[in-house]
């Protein structure tokens, strides 16, 4: 199970400013891998998995945009049903809490992405 490195950025909730900033990461040549976000009604927090964590940030700050830094597993898996609850299973039998979670698919394919108390631990609980 991979662990990633997931950029947390607060950009201001209002028209625009999601495509405001993938333009500026597809213009710098990075690509983003996994995308999140979270909103109250002035701010929001965008998740983002990218290839190149450095050049992202650079192109963020340039945008005059703060972000954090947090590790995250990634579990590629089966589309079937029954499989986040094994996942979620394995992690509860270990005291492992999910903090944060999304997941997506297409065809026969899903990627799970969370952030735990213990992603290093977590990931050697799910290897298969």
């Amino acid at each position: 199970m991979p662990l990633e490195t997931q950029i947390s950025v607060f950009v201001k909730n209002k028209v625009g400013t999601l495509n405001k900033l993938c333009t500026a990461l597809s213009e710098a040549h990075i690509n983003i891998k996994a995308l999140s976000t979270v909103d109250d009604v002035d701010w929001a927090i965008v998740g983002l998995i990218v290839d190149d964590i450095e050049k992202a940030k650079t192109e963020l700050q340039k945008l005059g945009l703060n972000c954090g830094e947090s590790q995250v597993l990634t579990v590629s898996m089966d589309n079937k049903p029954g499989k986040i609850a094994k996942i979620t299973k394995k992690l509860t039998d270990n005291n492992i809490s999910i903090l944060h979670a999304f997941l997506t698919a297409e065809g026969r394919r899903s990627l799970l992405v969370l952030m735990t108390t213990d992603n290093k631990k977590a990931a050697q609980i799910l290897e298969p």
